[in-house]
């Protein structure tokens, strides 16, 4: 079987998973195989969500609104600049993720097809949480223009979210192994639990696990078959080139998310840049698992606790998350939600094909 297609059997397959009728590969792939937000209790998230919001409540209850205002307005110019700059290829890197998928699955799409679909998609999904689902339905509006099948923008999705895991186990690894110290200082600071996350066999534990799993997926795709079944369905397993491009891809992506809120510190007192991405990728992936659309409140709550001892108040802390969030999210989500309006106002006037899977007339 060739990379990028399905057969017959497998279209079948897919059918007869629902007790309710057919389904698209895509929606099997959200329902089954990746870990969507529906398994998770609805009161899990909003626990969590409140959980973040009494943690913030403590950290700034001695600050007002006014103190927090004044240190947004306080921020140097130059260094939103600099944060600004980083947007574009930081959205550029994260649109990659579907450059990369596409030319694993082999489709007929010029480069920059997938690199304006990627960014128009992760733009949005970076506010709204929910990838797979909100960036599904996003891509179903796009991909069909082009002749891509469901089954096809199914498989685009879960390889992002394997190439975004990817990027963050690599990226986590390698910043605990190599950061000059800062990280280790920044964990002992933390209250209550810092002695124990700074202790030196956390912090070895940690990579030598991430990096195990990565060796064993570039030993499968250099050693194992290039399709594997699971529960009656085909899995192709890229080539390793392509393995190698989803981690550079994703590790370049979280690097400069990285840098963005990195340059809008208040200050870099005992902490070095690759010490800071190391925290970015932990807190990051804490964020995710939350389940909170965005990781909103997650991520800044723990942010204002592991950052309180390099700034002068918990105000300025809280301040440069939000001039974070609003330069690396909402601006970004804005320009995607309009690009996208202005996608589906120009299908209403000229309707294409629809999304259907492979086989189907």
């Amino acid at each position: 079987m060739a990379e990028g297609q399905y057969s017959p059997r497998q279209d079948n397959q897919a059918r007869t998973k629902s007790p309710k009728g057919p389904e698209t590969d895509i929606l099997w792939v959200v329902k089954r195989k990746l870990p969507s937000l529906h398994r998770l209790s609805p009161v899990f998230t909003i626990v969590v969500f409140c959980f973040a919001g009494v943690v913030i409540y403590l950290q700034l209850k001695a600050h007002s609104l006014s103190e927090i205002a004044a240190d947004i307005r306080g921020i140097p110019s130059t260094k939103v600049l600099m944060a600004f700059a980083l947007v574009v290829p930081g959205l550029l890197a994260l649109a990659c993720y579907d450059v990369v998928a596409v030319k694993y699955l082999k489709l007929p799409l010029r480069w920059w097809k997938p690199l304006a679909t990627g960014l128009m998609g992760y733009s949005i999904t970076n506010t709204t949480g929910h990838a797979v689902v909100v960036g599904g339905m996003l891509r179903l509006r796009i991909y069909p223009r082009w002749n891509i099948k469901a089954g096809a923008i199914g498989e685009i999705l879960g390889f992002g979210v394997l190439t975004y895991y990817l990027g963050l186990s690599c990226t986590a690894a390698l910043a605990f192994l190599f950061e000059g110290g800062g990280f280790a200082r920044t964990l002992s600071d933390i209250p209550h639990v810092g002695e124990i996350l700074s202790h030196p066999w956390i912090r070895y534990a940690i990579p030598t696990v991430l990096l195990t799993l990565i060796l064993i997926w570039f030993v499968l795709l250099f050693t194992f078959k290039r399709t594997v079944r699971i529960r009656g369905h085909d899995f192709r397993l890229p080539k390793p080139i392509i393995g190698l491009l989803q981690v550079v891809v994703s590790c370049a992506d979280l690097c400069i998310v990285a840098s963005v809120l990195w340059v809008l510190l208040p200050s870099h007192d005992g902490m070095d840049w690759l010490s800071f991405v190391g925290i970015f990728a932990v807190i990051q992936f804490i964020s995710l698992l939350s389940a909170v659309p965005g990781g909103i409140g997650v991520f800044e709550g723990i942010m204002l606790v592991v950052l309180a001892p390099i700034a002068s108040t918990q105000s300025e802390v809280f301040a440069m998350l939000l001039t974070f969030r609003a330069i690396y999210y909402l601006v970004p989500f804005t320009l995607g939600g309009l690009a996208f309006l202005g996608v589906v106002l120009v299908q209403r006037n000229n309707p294409g094909p629809k999304a259907t899977l492979e086989g189907e007339s």
